[in-house]
């Protein structure tokens, strides 16, 4: 599908500001401290000469040594641990090894962070990627590119978008959903009567929907129907990097659509990814409904504040397929700082930690009475209360073969056992000194007698597994320091989010890097729900709420040879925006194209591709003699929006972004070396061979795969 753009052209391009707007504000304007500018406008010329020729020598195949594992942005976030509830199963393992803790060092600026992976929408291909060899039908877009649903009915033509607004927590393993209620925000219990729902669905054997805990509880009965961690998935196509390392570690099967994208197979059906979480989020919007005995159509979002723009997008989808017209996106640290900040006159630097059951971020925001300024953000994709599941049934299972003396070959269903053990020893082990894990007749032995697995584990022993984890969230909170420019001493308050956070081994490490412990104000699993109803209140009415956030990831433009030209840097504040120009290539050439890639790698190939800029309607005339101003610019929700206007005659001229190029089309027509593109595969399959390795190779060694 393509986007597009209503051109704004009222100012002459000369007339432009330097730097990017302040954000847009209903009340009055923060202290000056509050406010940073973003990039200039018109900084650098861009030369596509090289486009038709032959591929540009000093771009041909850029090189840039991967960054060490606490580099890495994250998507991701949620809360993991939901309050105590029935008997339950913890989806199997997404499994991920553990690297040996870096050793960064407070005043040394490592390397630039990059994403693990390129990250696209499902209407996006990955620049890597090839082609799925045989692509499942999908349900097709509407007109207004939503996927078809096959459980949900249609969305409605428009959302009306009025009545009270709620806040919800979209988490990878449980969500949570919140509303404003005379000032005060009130988190909603579920049917089951829990504060957090898991993030589950599934299809019973008499092929009814089932979702939240009943959907949970069908894990071990039916694996391959229950759909959980689709937060890690949604938004990405089926052959980049991360699905290609994650898919097989699924119970249930991870498809192609007929457009490239990941779905996931349900029964006889294919589910786009935005139909599964708009499934979690209609669960959420009934919960509300019950509540308030009203129709409820409005809602604030939580997102990880490392997802893309093609992320958020599909949020918003999700949304409206949820019969729910999103207000609102916030970045879940952001979120958390609302609950834990606002109305409370505070003049403080704090830093949210956010270590959920899919993602960890860690933010330094600044708060001066009602104004939150975003300092800093970093965070980890894979690094979340899952991966620290992995290790621990990666440990249960290396005891059980040394009791036993036979590796593990158990099916799906044994092994989601273990996985559930896992979960409930962490939680045990977090207030008790040890914990005994038993699962009778866990599976058979040659000669079909049933075997044990009974272990007694202490907490010196998990916090030894889970050590290498928490040691990566350290770095990664070290360089959040060094991109806020602030010493660990001036951090005021440390904010504890997500389940994960629990574990006294995090306050031990944050204290040893700060001095002091974290704060007991914020409830770790309802923080971000919280904060999301708070900012509701302010949706329909000027508030005093001022929310001044960063870009996560840079945006840049793919060159000649595939080098990464960057425009807007990471940790800009948002709004931001950067103008450059453009000169045709060819005589009388009456448009041009520019690819747009997010990332932090030189090379496109190891970044996210998030569309091409057509640039049409140009006047005819020699080669290089037109000239065309482009800007691009993100709002305060991180959405890309795209402008353009030739330069002499300063009109405006049409620019559509649009998916246009399969990887390979666009590794052609940039002239990208076959060199390039491996060394830039070759680093990002290293770092996440390196990174999501280890748990699995051991049950693929135990099962007898190769």
């Amino acid at each position: 599908g393509s986007l597009e753009f209503d051109l704004d052209f009222s100012e002459a391009v000369e007339e432009m500001p330097p730097s990017a707007p302040p954000p847009t504000r209903t009340s009055p304007p923060p202290p000056p401290s509050a406010t940073r500018p973003a990039g200039g406008s018109f900084e650098f010329d861009l030369d596509l000469s090289e486009m038709s020729g032959g591929p540009s020598p000093g771009v041909a195949a850029p090189r840039m040594p991967a960054p060490p594992p606490s580099a890495r942005p994250p998507p991701p976030p949620a809360a993991f641990q939901p309050p105590p509830a029935p008997p339950a199963f913890q989806p199997p393992p997404a499994p991920v090894a553990p690297p040996p803790p870096a050793q960064a060092l407070p005043n040394v600026r490592r390397e630039a962070p990059k994403p693990p992976e390129p990250v696209g929408t499902p209407t996006l291909l990955s620049p890597t990627a090839a082609k799925p060899a045989t692509p499942l039908a999908a349900p097709p877009l509407d007109e207004r590119g939503l996927p078809k649903t096959v459980f949900l009915p249609p969305p409605p033509v428009q959302i009306v978008g009025t009545g009270p607004v709620i806040g919800i927590d979209l988490g990878t393993t449980n969500s949570c959903v919140a509303l404003l209620s005379n000032g005060r925000p009130t988190v909603l219990r579920s049917r089951e009567g829990y504060n957090t729902i898991p993030s589950v669905i599934s299809l019973n054997a008499q092929n009814k929907l089932l979702v939240s805990h009943r959907a949970k509880n069908q894990l071990v009965l039916r694996p391959q129907h229950t759909i959980y961690g689709a937060k890690r998935l949604v938004g990405r196509p089926y052959d980049s990097a991360v699905v290609n390392q994650v898919r097989e570690r699924f119970h249930y099967e991870i498809v192609p659509d007929a457009a490239g994208r990941a779905a996931v197979r349900l029964a006889d059906s294919v589910l786009s990814l935005e139909e599964v979480q708009a499934i979690i989020l209609r669960e959420c919007k009934e919960m509300a409904e019950a509540h308030l005995n009203q129709k409820v159509e409005r809602a604030v979002v939580t997102v990880p504040a490392y997802y893309s723009e093609p992320q958020r997008e599909a949020v918003r989808k999700s949304g409206i397929l949820a019969g729910l017209k999103v207000e609102r996106i916030l970045n879940e640290p952001t979120s958390a700082a609302l609950a834990y900040g606002l109305n409370r006159e505070l003049n403080k630097k704090v830093l949210v930690y956010d270590l959920g059951g899919g993602t960890f971020d860690a933010t330094i925001l600044k708060i001066e009475k009602n104004v939150f300024e975003v300092l800093g953000t970093g965070g980890d994709i894979f690094l979340g209360g899952i991966d620290f599941d992995n290790l621990i049934v990666d440990f249960l299972l290396q005891r059980f073969q040394e009791k036993e003396g036979m590796a593990f070959n158990g099916d799906g269903i044994a092994l989601s056992r273990v996985s559930d053990a896992a979960e409930r020893a962490k939680m045990a082990l977090s207030e008790r000194a040890t914990f005994e894990v038993h699962i009778p007749m866990l599976m058979m032995d040659n000669d079909g007698r049933p075997r044990d697995l009974r272990v007694v584990m202490t907490r010196q022993e998990l916090e030894k597994i889970c050590d290498p984890l928490l040691s990566r969230t350290v770095d990664v909170v070290r360089d959040v320091l060094l991109d806020a420019k602030l010493k660990a001493s001036e951090v005021d308050d440390i904010i504890l989010v997500g389940g994960m956070s629990r574990m006294p081994l995090v306050r031990e490490k944050l204290k040893g890097l700060f001095g002091k412990g974290p704060q007991a104000s914020v409830n770790a699993d309802e923080a971000v729900a919280l904060g999301a109803a708070l900012y509701s209140g302010s949706v329909d009415k000027v508030s005093s709420v001022v929310l001044i956030d960063v870009l996560p990831m840079t945006v840049g433009v793919a060159m000649p040879g595939g080098a990464f030209k960057r425009v807007i840097e990471r940790n800009s504040p948002l709004p931001a925006q950067r103008s450059f120009a453009l000169n045709t290539t060819k005589d009388n050439e009456e448009s041009l194209e520019l690819s747009i890639f997010q990332g932090e790698d030189n090379h496109i190939s190891a970044n996210e591709y998030l569309g091409t800029v057509r640039i049409e309607g140009l006047p005819r005339g020699p080669k290089g003699s037109v000239r065309v101003a482009v800007t691009i610019k993100l709002d305060s929700e991180c959405v890309l929006h795209v402008e353009a206007r030739e330069y002499s005659t300063r009109k405006e001229v049409k620019a559509t972004l649009a998916t246009r190029y399969s990887p390979e089309e666009l590794q052609k027509q940039l002239q990208v070396s076959k060199e390039s593109v491996k060394a830039a595969e070759e680093r990002r399959g290293a770092d996440l061979k390196e990174r999501a390795g280890g748990f699995w190779g051991f049950v693929k060694k135990a099962l007898g795969r190769k």
